[in-house]
C-alpha cells in the first residue's frame, strides 16, 4: 500500500511540474581567463555581499514540508575570499549561505569574471552552509528544482540574482586586493555536532572503538575538525591587520526546523557574525572582517541539539535560542583557533588549483570501480532523516531506513547493492525519468600552501570524507608534498544527494537511499579526487571541461510579480512588546508599517536599524558587538501581506531587547520613498511606552 502512495504522489508532483512550468535551454558560453600577472607579491581582498531574495522564494532542505520565505531574521550573504599567490595563480573561495550550490550559478559566475580577473573555472568554488531555511530552484538539473523545496522549477530571475550578486563580490574583491599574508591551521572542537546515523557508522570496516551501546558513542563518532585559512592583509600605514577567514565545521545547518518561515543561515548566522564583529573591532581594521564558514563533512553530522529520537512532531518546534547558542559557541571556538594563527602568518603563498568536469552517467567507472549508470532513490528518502523525520511516512516500516523493511533482500548484487527502491524499481524511471538527476560534476582541488580544499557536490558523510582525504593525501606524498590539512568542502559547486561508504550504504538508512549513484559512490568519488591530484603533480596545468554548457530545464516563477508601487509609505502599528509565551521563545518589539510591495522591497539592502537616545541625539542602537540593525542576528522582517496600490504590509520584529533604553526603529527610503521613523518608545521588563517626545527612562 505505502508504494501506491509514493506512486501517487511521484505521479502528482510529476504532472504538477509539466502542467506550471516550461522547459528552456539555458548554455553559459565559456570564457577566455585573461592572464593572471606574476608581480611576486601575494595579494588578497574579500567582502561579503548579500543574496537575500524578496518575499516568496520556496526555501530548501525540507523539500514540500517547506515554507516560502516571507521575509528573512539573519541575512543570506556571499561571503567572498579573492587570494592571488603573485605567482600567476589565483582563487575566489566562496561561501554562500544557501541551501546548496549550483553547478549553473559557477558557470555563470565563472563566465561573468574571467576575462577581466584571470580566475578560470578551476579557481572558483562556491560552496554553501546547507541552510534549510534558504532558497534553492537554482539547479541545472530537474530533480532538485522539483524535490529540494515545496517550489518547481528552476527560478531564473533567482539565478540571475545570485549569479550576479556573487560574480560583483568576486569583481569587487579583486580590484580591492592589498599585499596579504596567510596562516592555516585546525582546531579540534566537540559538543557541537553528533552522529544522526550511529548504526551505518560503526559498520565500516575501521571503525572499531564505537560501541552502541555507549551513550556518549554519538558525540564521539563525529568530525570535530574545524579548519581555518586566515588572510591578513596590508593597510594604509603598511601594517598588517586581519582580512578574513575561509573555515569549515561540519554540521548540518538544521538546529531550526520545518515551520520557520522566514530566510535565515542557521546556527552558521552566529559564528560568522560573531567572529566577524569580534575581529574587526579587537583589531580596528579599515575594512569589515570576513569570515566565510563553510560545511565540511556533514553527511551524518546533526547539531548537538536534544535528541528528540524518531518524535517526528518535536521537530516541529522552533528554537531560535539554542540555535544562536550552538552557534556562538563554535563562533568562540573559531575566534580562537583565528588568533592562534598570528604567529603563523607568511607572505610566502602558493596556490594551485585544477579540475576535471565529467557526466559521471557516461564515465561511470575508473580502474576496477564502477558507479551506477542510472541513479535511483531509495525508500527510506520518503521518511526523512533521524534528525528530521517525516510524519505519518516515517511510520512505515518500508520507508523508514535502518530496518530489514526498507532495504532489499533480493537481487543485491548490482550497483545499487541492497536498495528498496521508492516507488518501485521499474516504475521508478517512468515517473522520474533518470535525465532529471544530476550527472555533470566538477571535481576540483584548491591547494594553498599546506592546506587542500576538495569541494564536491554531494552531503559527504564523516567516514567517506576521511577517506576521500586520505587518498588525495597519500597522492601529494608521493611526490614528496605535505599535505598538513585536508578538508572536503560539502555541497559546492552543485548537489548530488548524498554520498556514503559501501559498509553505511548497507544499513539503508537515509544517507544511505539518498546516495543516488549507489554503494561504490564514495570509492569512486576518492578515485576520481585521487586521480586529479595525482595529474595536479605531473601537469602544468588541469582543466577539462565538458565542451558545452548547455542544459535543458524546467523553469518557474517564484518572484513577486512586479508592480509599481503607488501608495504613500506609512506607520500601521506604533511598537509594542511581545511577551514570550514559552521557554524555547524569546521576547520581541513589533512595528508595522506600510512600504513598496515586495517586487520592489529589496530585501538585499539594509531596511531596518533601531535607534537609541543618549545625550540628546539618536544613534544607532549595538548591544555589546552586535549592531541593533537587519544585518544583525536579532531583527526579523516580514511581509505581513500585500495591499492595494502594489503596497505591501511589513512588520519588523526586535528579538531579545535591551530595556532601560528610548528607542525608535528607522526605516530606510525605497524607491520614491523617504525615511520612515517610528514613534519613540521606552520599556521596562513588562510594559512599554510609545510617545513623540524624548523623556526620561521607565524603570
Amino acid at each position: 500500500m505505502h508504494k501506491i502512495m509514493l506512486l501517487m504522489l511521484l505521479s502528482t508532483s510529476t504532472l504538477y511540474l509539466a502542467a506550471c512550468s516550461t522547459v528552456k535551454q539555458i548554455t553559459v558560453n565559456q570564457p577566455t581567463p585573461a592572464e593572471v600577472a606574476k608581480t611576486g607579491t601575494a595579494t588578497a581582498g574579500a567582502i561579503s555581499v548579500d543574496v537575500t531574495p524578496p518575499p516568496g522564494m520556496p526555501m530548501g532542505g525540507y523539500s514540500i514540508m517547506a515554507n516560502a520565505g516571507k521575509g528573512f531574521r539573519t541575512r543570506l550573504k556571499a561571503r567572498v575570499v579573492y587570494l592571488n599567490d603573485g605567482q600567476g595563480h589565483s582563487v575566489a573561495l566562496v561561501q554562500t549561505d544557501l541551501t546548496a550550490g549550483s553547478l549553473l550559478v559557477q558557470h555563470q559566475v565563472v563566465a561573468a569574471v574571467a576575462e577581466k580577473t584571470g580566475l578560470k573555472a578551476s579557481d572558483i568554488v562556491i560552496t554553501a552552509s546547507h541552510s534549510h531555511s534558504a532558497p534553492v530552484n537554482h539547479f541545472e538539473n530537474d530533480f532538485y528544482n522539483k524535490h529540494m523545496s515545496s517550489g518547481q522549477g528552476l527560478e531564473e530571475q533567482f539565478l540571475e540574482f545570485a549569479s550576479q550578486r556573487i560574480a560583483d563580490g568576486i569583481m569587487n574583491a579583486f580590484e580591492k586586493r592589498r599585499p596579504a599574508k596567510v596562516a592555516t591551521g585546525r582546531k579540534d572542537i566537540y559538543g557541537y555536532n553528533r552522529n544522526r546515523s550511529l548504526d551505518s557508522y560503526v559498520l565500516n570496516d575501521n571503525i572499531t572503538d564505537i560501541s552502541l551501546e555507549d551513550p556518549e558513542a554519538k558525540f564521539k563518532a563525529i568530525n570535530p575538525a574545524m579548519f581555518m585559512i586566515r588572510i591578513d592583509v596590508e593597510d594604509d600605514n603598511g601594517s598588517y591587520k586581519p582580512l578574513a577567514a575561509f573555515s569549515s565545521f561540519s554540521i548540518h545547518a538544521t538546529a531550526l526546523s520545518v515551520p520557520v518561515e522566514v530566510y535565515n543561515s542557521d546556527l552558521f548566522a552566529y559564528a560568522q557574525k560573531d567572529l566577524e564583529w569580534a575581529i574587526q573591532r579587537k583589531y580596528d581594521t579599515p575594512w569589515p572582517v570576513v569570515h566565510a564558514l563553510t560545511n565540511g563533512t556533514q553527511g551524518d553530522m546533526a547539531p548537538a541539539l536534544e535528541d528528540h529520537g524518531d518524535n517526528t512532531f518535536a521537530h516541529f518546534e522552533v528554537n531560535w535560542k539554542a540555535a544562536k547558542k550552538l552557534g556562538q559557541g563554535i563562533g568562540r571556538e573559531a575566534i580562537e583557533l583565528f588568533e592562534s594563527l598570528s604567529s603563523e602568518l607568511t607572505s610566502e603563498v602558493e596556490i594551485l588549483s585544477a579540475a576535471r568536469e565529467l557526466n559521471i552517467r557516461q564515465d561511470n567507472t575508473i580502474g576496477d570501480i564502477e558507479l551506477c549508470e542510472d541513479p535511483a532513490v531509495g525508500a527510506p528518502v520518503a521518511a526523512g532523516a533521524y534528525e528530521r523525520r517525516t510524519p505519518f511516512l516515517a511510520a512505515i516500516p518500508f520507508l523508514k531506513g535502518g530496518n530489514v523493511f526498507s532495504r532489499s533482500w533480493v537481487f543485491t548484487e548490482g550497483c545499487h547493492g541492497n536498495k528498496s527502491h521508492l516507488g518501485f524499481k521499474y516504475l521508478q524511471p517512468l515517473l522520474e525519468p533518470t535525465d532529471s538527476f544530476p550527472n555533470t560534476v566538477l571535481f576540483q582541488l584548491i591547494k594553498i600552501n599546506d592546506t587542500l580544499v576538495m569541494p564536491l557536490p554531494f552531503e559527504v558523510t564523516t567516514e567517506s570524507g576521511r577517506r576521500m582525504a586520505k587518498r588525495v593525501s597519500d597522492e601529494f606524498s608521493s611526490f614528496g608534498k605535505n599535505i598538513r590539512h585536508a578538508w572536503v568542502a560539502g555541497n559546492a559547486n552543485g548537489y548530488f544527494g548524498y554520498t556514503t561508504t559501501p559498509e553505511e550504504y548497507a544499513r539503508q538508512n537515509y544517507e544511505g537511499g539518498h546516495t543516488l549513484y549507489g554503494q561504490y559512490s564514495t570509492p569512486y568519488l576518492s578515485a576520481q579526487l585521487g586521480k586529479l591530484a595525482n595529474d595536479m603533480n605531473t601537469q602544468d596545468e588541469v582543466l577539462e571541461l565538458l565542451p558545452k554548457w548547455q542544459y535543458d530545464i524546467a523553469v518557474n516563477e517564484f518572484y513577486p510579480e512586479k508592480i509599481s508601487s503607488t501608495g504613500k509609505r506609512t506607520s500601521l502599528v506604533q511598537p509594542v512588546i511581545i511577551k514570550a509565551e514559552a521557554e524555547n521563545e524569546e521576547n520581541y518589539i513589533a512595528f508595522e508599517w506600510l512600504d513598496v510591495g515586495p517586487s520592489e522591497i529589496e530585501l538585499h539592502l539594509p531596511l531596518v536599524k533601531v535607534e537609541v537616545f543618549i545625550s540628546g541625539q539618536w544613534i544607532e542602537m549595538r548591544n555589546g558587538n552586535e549592531p541593533i540593525n537587519d544585518d544583525g542576528y536579532d531583527l526579523e522582517i516580514r511581509l505581513i501581506d500585500n495591499e492595494d496600490l502594489g503596497m505591501g504590509q511589513y512588520q519588523v520584529r526586535w528579538y531579545n531587547p535591551v530595556a532601560g533604553g528610548q528607542y525608535r526603529f528607522v526605516i530606510s527610503p525605497r524607491g520614491q520613498q523617504g525615511k520612515l521613523l517610528s514613534k519613540n518608545f521606552m520599556f521596562g521588563e513588562d510594559d512599554i511606552e510609545v510617545t513623540n517626545m524624548a523623556v526620561s527612562f521607565v524603570e
